[in-house]
């Protein structure tokens, strides 16, 4: 799911590989993962694609709802309990920030994002009735998991777990962290939309980061900036409602479900972009601030040191923006045009 963009002076400058300094330059590097893409540049006197290829293959292997070998995926059929060091970070994240947000942020709500048409199992989308969503409610809640000694214990066998609402933020830091190890300190990954940057671009100046305009179902190819941000050693992710959704009977149903519900969010949220030191909390916060509105959303903002968010809002027929007290400072100054 592609939310956020990287600004086009940004692809140009990589494109020509200018030098970071006298012996090294940046390389850009893009390709497919996890059915979206991913774009990578980095200051370096040596290449290392080769490197992240097998990085991210083996974070699929682990944490794809889409491949059916992974580890998550053995996880989900009551297989194998054993878990990874990749699986057991997610579950320890996953829990801290469903705990920070009174259970609205919840990978358990696997079977109801699937039965909407917004998951890995792929059928006709249609608008399932109260009993079924009732009966999936059943086994949706992180208080049926618990992580022990590397071992996942399910108290309930038909819990199943979603990763895309923290995966790609979370392979994100998986590279990053990749580059910090080879001590590369000029760097920005983005996959899906998700994005760390470290250091300075090749303008020798902080990352540029366009963030999307809320536009109903552009896609990849077509986008436009609601503002820009430039930013150094933090992670940014933004989510929306405006590109998947289901629409049926003159109603349009977003992506975002509500775990307590088993129904997609109804509130004023158009986007939500989130700053952070690392991308997995990026991701997941922005995915859960879709789901509670604004206001709560802002109050943990602010309770959490170090996090900034900008908010899209429908009020009333009216399109508005909030932002956090910090959340200033990254945002791209205007040019002042000339005089004459």
């Amino acid at each position: 799911m592609l939310k956020v963009k990287i600004f086009l002076g940004l692809t140009l400058l990589v494109t020509f590989a200018t030098s970071c300094d006298r012996k090294t330059e940046y390389i850009k590097y893009s390709g497919p993962t996890q059915g979206t893409m991913f774009n990578i540049t980095y200051c370096s006197d040596t290449n290392y694609n080769d490197e992240i290829d097998s990085l991210l293959k083996a974070f699929c292997r682990s944490l794809s709802n889409y491949d059916s070998t992974s580890l998550i995926s053995r996880i989900n059929r009551n297989e194998t309990d054993s878990l990874d060091a990749l699986t057991e970070e997610f579950f320890r994240v996953s829990k801290e920030v469903w705990e920070n947000t009174d259970g609205i942020f919840d990978i358990t709500v696997a079977p109801i994002v699937n039965v909407w048409g917004f998951g890995w199992k792929r059928h006709e989308m249609y608008i399932p009735d109260s009993t079924e969503i009732n009966s999936l409610l059943q086994h949706v809640g992180m208080d049926k998991l618990e992580i022990a000694n590397g071992r996942i214990v399910k108290h309930d066998p038909e819990t199943q777990i979603i990763t895309n609402a923290i995966a790609q933020g979370m392979s994100v830091d998986y590279v990053s962290d990749f580059f910090k190890s080879k001590g590369i300190a000029n760097f920005l990954v983005e996959i899906g939309g998700e994005i760390y940057c470290s250091g300075k671009n090749a303008n020798g100046t902080d990352w540029k980061i366009g963030v999307d305009k809320p536009i109903e179902g552009s896609g990849y190819e077509y986008r436009e900036n609601q503002i820009k941000i430039h930013m150094s050693d933090m992670a940014v992710n933004t989510s929306g409602n405006y590109r998947k959704f289901l629409e049926a009977g003159g109603k349009k149903y977003g992506h975002s479900i509500n775990p307590t519900t088993g129904y997609p969010a109804e509130n004023e949220m158009i986007s939500a972009t989130v700053v952070y030191h690392d991308c997995i909390r990026a991701d997941a916060y922005a995915t859960a601030f879709m789901v509670m509105g604004s206001e709560k959303a802002m109050q943990i903002v602010e309770s959490i040191d170090g996090m900034e968010a900008y908010f899209i809002i429908h009020d009333g027929e009216e399109t508005k923006t909030v932002e956090s007290s910090g959340f200033r400072k990254y945002e791209q100054p205007k040019r002042l045009k000339k005089p004459f």
